[in-house]
């Protein structure tokens, strides 16, 4: 089952092998078509798509960057800002099965949710490196 951990920066490095984002205000990227399902809230999702405003969806791009939690979507919300990629910065993402990035993330949820038993089998890395908000503020980098 592929599993996504919102973890600290530099938890997973970015740039080997990751599919890059266009560079589009409010914009998202094309369906992901995960390698395995990915059971969240007792749904099963084999898509995913990485939003430009710092949010997973599973049905649908959204370009929304106000967090309407009632919208009837799913949504995971590491960062959600208005983030402006047109001004400079990468959002990449990348589905992993690498022995290391399987470890490091078991042991992460471990730590986490130590009565839980798990083991990663596979890992969706979405990354938000140095990206300018709307305002033109700060970067924000996430992994």
């Amino acid at each position: 089952m592929l599993q996504l951990l919102l973890v600290p920066a530099n938890f997973l490095p970015f740039g080997n092998g990751d599919v890059v984002n266009p560079i589009s205000d409010d914009g998202s990227s094309e369906a992901i078509y995960l390698q395995q399902p990915f059971k969240y809230f007792g749904r099963t999702y084999n898509q995913i798509y990485v939003n430009n405003n710092g949010h997973l969806t599973f049905t649908q791009p959204l370009s929304a960057y106000v967090p309407y939690l009632n919208a009837g979507i799913d949504i995971i919300a590491p960062l959600w800002t208005d983030l402006f990629n047109v001004n400079g910065g990468t959002i990449s993402y990348r589905e992993d099965t690498s022995s290391a990035v399987l470890a490091q993330v078991t042991q992460a949820v471990n730590q986490y949710f130590p009565n839980v038993p798990f083991t990663a089998t596979s890992a969706f890395v979405a990354t938000w490196d140095s990206v300018p908000y709307i305002t033109g503020g700060g970067v924000r980098t996430n992994r």
